[in-house]
């Protein structure tokens, strides 16, 4: 298993065998190279994983699980993360005793109630809720964490007046010759056109084999259209504003679905 709070602080792992190198030897030939495994420097999960759906030959984020095993492996390691810093000391005895206190009947009483649209009236599972909504409020993708854009959207608009334009752009991966060159397909960009490129039926079987260019392709055109339409440059420190062809913008505020 691989562990819930990755290496120690000097990369020692508990077993001679990485145990993402031993599930994948398809990807790590000979069992040696994995995610986390002993070497003399260091290199962290993400930083890894970023190197690994890089990787020129494409085996990486072409895998059918490896991706999302790796994501499901952050989303964990984040809320327990949370959880470990949300319950300190001083109250960890008090919460856990109330939380383990909670039985089946509380919770379908709460859920009858929540169906009510009336307050739950059991303050162990009131705290229980407070807990799980806390941890993954700091889960990337959770519901709790895009429920939050809402709260820095009205302070926003308490800020800098309403917005002047609400926009949803939605790329077509599907028809978009576009994103078969993030895939590999072989598509001269210099004599483009909108058919270039497989036929329909393959470039779906490409958008579904390789979800990883897919999703490059979505962030790279999502940062064209804000940079051309109005003149949004995001890089890692700052986001800067330009005049674009719509004009200059004051703030705006970009969610992904």
């Amino acid at each position: 298993p691989v562990s819930d709070f990755g290496s120690g602080q000097h990369g020692e792992c508990d077993s001679n065998i990485n145990p993402l190198a031993a599930a994948y030897l398809v990807l790590f030939p000979y069992g040696i190279g994995g995610i986390e495994a002993n070497r003399e420097k260091k290199i962290g999960f993400n930083e890894h994983i970023r190197w690994a759906l890089q990787y020129y030959d494409h085996r990486f984020h072409i895998h059918h699980s490896f991706p999302f095993l790796a994501f499901s492996i952050e989303q964990k390691r984040e809320a327990l993360q949370s959880a470990c810093i949300q319950m300190r000391q001083k109250d960890f005895e008090r919460d856990a005793w109330a939380i383990k206190s909670v039985t089946i009947d509380d919770l379908k009483q709460a859920n009858k109630e929540e169906a009510a649209h009336v307050p739950i009236s059991n303050p162990q599972v009131c705290l229980l809720r407070k807990h799980i909504f806390t941890t993954s409020g700091c889960v990337k993708g959770s519901d709790k964490l895009r429920a939050s854009y809402q709260g820095q959207i009205w302070s926003m608009t308490m800020k800098m007046c309403g917005p002047s334009l609400w926009i949803t752009i939605n790329p077509s991966d599907l028809h978009d010759p576009v994103v078969q060159v993030f895939i590999g397909e072989e598509i001269n960009m210099d004599n483009f056109f909108e058919t270039a490129g497989p036929d329909g039926d393959h470039r779906a079987q490409n958008i579904a084999r390789d979800p990883y260019g897919a999703s490059k392709y979505f962030f790279s055109i999502i940062k064209a259209v804000l940079h051309a339409l109005f003149g949004i440059e995001v890089t890692k420190d700052c986001v800067c504003t330009t005049m674009g062809i719509l004009g200059r913008i004051s703030t705006y505020f970009g969610v992904g679905e």
